[in-house]
């Protein structure tokens, strides 16, 4: 079982937990027209997905990523390494519905991007 935290707190597992890499370069183009292309850095981006989450469970979450601090630790495992990144968060989206008079979230994603 992945073991998540975030800024030290341990959260909830997702139902989806993707990791992606994507190259951040600097584009240009000179006087002949002709592009240029320079090589800054390899980023990864964090993809999270719930089901459904309590609002406690949520609030965790949300408590983090949407804080006055931009920047956090993820830590996570990766082929059984442990692994760790500083990110800040994309968009947070949720869907609320309520079951027994009791609110609950479905259909929460979120983003991570590597600092």
């Amino acid at each position: 079982m992945q073991v998540l935290t975030l800024a030290g707190q341990s959260i909830k597992q997702p139902k989806d937990f993707r990791i992606g890499s994507f190259n951040l370069t600097k584009a240009g183009r000179v006087a002949t027209g002709d592009m240029t292309l320079e090589y800054i850095a390899t980023k990864r981006k964090f993809y999270f997905e719930y089901d459904v989450l309590a609002g406690d469970e949520l609030d965790i979450i949300k408590d983090i990523i949407t804080g006055s601090t931009m920047f956090f630790t993820l830590t996570y495992k990766d082929n059984g390494n442990s692994e760790s990144a500083t990110v800040y968060a994309g968009a947070l989206e949720k869907e609320a519905f309520r079951n027994d008079g009791v609110w609950y979230w479905k259909s929460v994603a979120f983003d991570l991007i590597e600092q």
